[in-house]
């Protein structure tokens, strides 16, 4: 199944987050997707990634590299973290609450 979500990932997560990023006039970077870092986890033992959690590898990096209020960030999906779901879900559906994820996002 993780080998799935990895040939799938341009077309269920990086081209949506590519457009959104770029809707801005940025470009989205996405260092953890390097070949090595793919590579270096893939070659983990299971258990080891899963042990505790999917991010805890990043967040050990992350205090290693004296970056502790990093390495503590709650986890988000990039539409989440900068809150334009919820915006759009407002726009649309008049609340967050029945936002039921179908609307296409429109820049106020």
């Amino acid at each position: 199944e993780m080998l799935k979500d990895v040939h799938r990932l341009w077309d269920r997560n990086l081209g949506r987050d590519d457009r959104l990023v770029a809707d801005h006039g940025r470009e989205a970077r996405h260092p953890f997707l390097d070949e090595s870092v793919v590579a270096f986890i893939g070659a983990l033992p299971m258990d080891v990634v899963t042990m505790h959690g999917d991010k805890w590898i990043l967040r050990e990096v992350a205090r290693m590299l004296d970056l502790p209020r990093c390495a503590g960030f709650k986890k988000r999906a990039i539409q989440f973290g900068t809150r334009i779901a919820k915006r759009s879900n407002v726009k649309h559906f008049v609340s967050n609450r029945q936002g039921d994820g179908t609307a296409a996002y429109v820049p106020s």
